[in-house]
């Protein structure tokens, strides 16, 4: 493509941007949005190396534009960079913010990883508004810790995929009984170093609720009584 092409495609690309922006206001009668986009630096990155490697291996299927329209819209301000930190993570800090304010609140998305956040979601690639409440993020949240994320190459515990983490969880309801059934499963997997496993997943998957918060497990009653 010639230089004048590829613009024309960005212009093209902007303004659909814009027009799917609002057609997705009005779908859930929102008058006032607040958009997260990828920054250039996320603290994951630094602690796990191989955090989301496996979505660079082929460059051939990323398509170049994409960072473009971050930018853009950065400039614009129509979106904030996330900085830092996940976009997924200033998501979670705005929910929080607005249910300390009262104020109503949609989460727009595709990204499953936000389930962990109770509230009102709207799936964009299915078109369904959803509730998730407390008891469901919980549950899913403690999932995603024994499933890992290989989309985000996170590896979690061996073997564990979604049905053996729903089945291990089924049947329990507190936080401490999820904390104690995904504690034994690092350990009957990672043996003496289900400690440093749990944590390292736990930072990557753990979605930030207000800027200084990090997973850890020091808090937990199972972990305490096994140090």
């Amino acid at each position: 493509y010639t230089p004048e092409e590829d613009q024309e495609y960005l212009m093209e690309s902007w303004e659909n941007l814009k027009k799917d922006l609002q057609t997705l206001l009005d779908t859930v009668y929102a008058t006032e949005f607040i958009m997260a986009v990828k920054g250039p630096d996320n603290f994951r990155n630094a602690m796990y190396p191989e955090y989301k490697l496996n979505r660079h291996a082929d460059p051939t299927k990323q398509n170049s534009f994409v960072p473009t329209l971050r930018k853009l819209a950065v400039k614009e301000d129509l979106a904030i960079e996330s900085d830092g930190r996940e976009a997924d993570d200033l998501i979670r800090i705005w929910a929080e913010q607005a249910r300390e304010a009262g104020d109503d609140f949609v989460i727009c998305s595709v990204d499953k990883d936000l389930k962990c956040i109770p509230g009102k979601h709207f799936l964009m690639h299915k078109k369904e508004l959803i509730t998730v409440d407390e008891a469901l993020a919980t549950r899913f949240y403690y999932e995603q810790l024994l499933k890992g994320d290989p989309t985000d190459n996170i590896p979690g515990v061996p073997r564990v995929g979604e049905v053996k983490a729903t089945k291990l969880l089924a049947d329990l309801t507190t936080e401490e009984e999820f904390q104690e059934a995904v504690a034994a499963a690092y350990i009957a997997a990672y043996d003496d170093e289900w400690y440093e496993y749990l944590l390292s997943n736990g930072k990557m998957i753990y979605l930030q609720k207000d800027p200084s918060d990090y997973f850890k497990i020091s808090d937990w009653p199972v972990v305490k009584s096994l140090l």
